[in-house]
């Protein structure tokens, strides 16, 4: 299954893939363990993580439809670049700057990734060759299991160690870092099967068109009572994922932490 790394433009893609998914985890345990510390509120660390959150459910299903119709290569290098941007404005809140920000960001950096991973996923064929591809798929998979497990931790770790402005100006290098392996590939970054003249689309009509494929799942949903009992799970499941971890953080801050977790994030991202 390694082997597949050693084709060029795959390698890229898959750690500059890494890389841009653990910058989307660094900050979700650190930056709803910075409001607690700063306010003391269950119910703004709740709302941090339904920031975090609620892209997935707002612009999950709008995002695929839009990557099939653009540049894959560039949606992800303007995903990576994007964020970079979106993260700056915190370091004022690192500063003592108003905390409204810390939510905004969030939910814009959240929703910018929502394009980035459709992307790489949909770019894969056309840098392995078929009989290749379940290896690159299962890499794939890899590539983002991992840093959802370690860049919670990661980044609580360093929340204590460098602070928030630290932290933030890590990721932001974690996304630039991205974007300029991605620029590196070399293989086309279009679909395969993709129509001649889509690009001759004007954008009006573009748009339109999109609008009324994301209609069309929508449609599916609630016509296939499998897809729609499936929906309905996931999306209860990230809400009560959010719900869970707001209660043990707490918990474990409040309650058992009132020594080492106090002072160190990093405990309670170990838990959650």
């Amino acid at each position: 299954m390694l082997a597949v790394l050693r084709r060029r433009d795959f390698s890229l893609l898959w750690f500059g893939g890494m890389l841009s998914v653990i910058g989307d985890y660094f900050l979700y345990i650190a930056l709803p363990f910075f409001v607690y510390e700063r306010t003391g509120s269950v119910l703004a660390t709740g709302a941090m993580f339904a920031a975090e959150t609620l892209p997935r459910l707002l612009f999950g299903s709008v995002a695929g439809v839009f990557v099939d119709r653009w540049d894959r290569k560039k949606t992800m290098m303007i995903s990576d670049l994007s964020r970079a941007l979106i993260l700056l404005p915190l370091l004022a809140v690192a500063a003592g700057g108003p905390l409204v920000l810390v939510y905004a960001v969030a939910f814009v950096e959240a929703s910018v990734s929502m394009f980035f991973l459709p992307a790489k996923s949909a770019t894969i064929p056309n840098l392995v060759a078929e009989r290749d591809l379940t290896a690159a798929n299962s890499l794939d998979s890899l590539s983002e299991e991992v840093p959802s497990l370690v860049g919670p931790l990661l980044g609580a770790a360093l929340l204590g160690i460098v602070g928030l402005s630290g932290l933030i100006l890590l990721d932001v290098g974690t996304y630039l870092a991205s974007a300029l392996l991605i620029s590196l590939i070399g293989a086309p970054a279009s679909a395969p099967d993709e129509e001649p003249d889509l690009k001759a689309e004007v954008a009006v009509s573009a748009w339109t068109n999109a609008l009324k494929e994301w209609l069309g799942g929508l449609r599916l949903i609630g016509r296939d009572r499998s897809i729609a009992v499936l929906f309905a799970v996931i999306s209860v499941a990230t809400v009560g994922e959010g719900a869970v971890t707001v209660l043990l953080m707490i918990f474990f801050r409040d309650v058992l932490g009132s020594g080492a977790a106090r002072r160190n994030p990093m405990i309670v991202a170990c838990i959650i």
